[in-house]
């Protein structure tokens, strides 16, 4: 007697224990189940939604940089020419920024040689196809800058060897001048202004709004 209960004791206690084990692995496979196809709809969704917002900031954050950059890449160009004015004591012709079309945008560039002609050995920025140089009309006025009296850059700036604004015969005035997205003043616009003593100074302004320094 007491062997057959024993027995059953047993087959009892393997027959609970083949149970558990089979829970556990139902719910260890119910666990690790893939993500069903409704699921993966709604995760799709929710990401192309999202990327759909963003967009539009990404856009306006690239121009913004790219009108940042432009201006930075000029104001270099600048303050090369000045910086070799000094170093090579020129003053006899006064060393030049200048500025010239290149197919459907402008290049600015540093006339080391003083030949008026554009060399490959010359440093250089070409501005980007979307950046324009714009006219007084197109953006906020100057005045808000503070200067008792600016001029709009129509040709080159020439610096002497003490690194100052070589005027020729003319009144010393602060040059400016103006970039932007012509077909897009919405997204604002930068300046660079040039002092007699060869000061840079790079700017920002919003459209119909005053302009600040960046």
């Amino acid at each position: 007697m007491w062997p057959r209960v024993r027995e059953s004791i047993v087959q009892c206690s393997t027959q609970t224990r083949l149970r558990t084990r089979s829970k556990r692995v139902c719910r260890t496979a119910r666990g690790r189940r893939g993500f069903s196809a409704l699921e993966l709809v709604i995760s799709v969704s929710v990401i192309l939604t999202m990327a759909a917002l963003s967009l539009p900031s990404m856009a306006r954050m690239r121009r913004f940089f790219q009108l940042s950059s432009t201006a930075a890449g000029v104001t270099n160009m600048v303050k090369f020419a000045r910086f070799e004015a000094v170093r090579l004591n020129r003053s006899t012709p006064p060393l030049a920024w200048r500025t010239q079309p290149l197919g459907n945008t402008t290049v600015v560039w540093v006339d080391a040689d003083g030949d008026g002609v554009l060399d490959n050995t010359e440093p250089q920025f070409v501005l980007p196809v979307e950046v324009q140089f714009l006219a007084q009309s197109a953006v906020p006025s100057a005045t808000s800058m503070g200067f008792a009296s600016t001029q709009v850059v129509s040709g080159p700036i020439s610096f002497d060897a003490r690194g100052m604004v070589d005027y020729g015969a003319a009144l010393p005035v602060v040059y400016v001048m103006f970039f932007g997205f012509p077909s897009q003043p919405n997204e604002g616009f930068r300046a660079i202004s040039v002092t007699p003593f060869g000061k840079t100074q790079v700017w920002i302004a919003e459209r119909g709004g005053a302009w600040r320094r960046l």
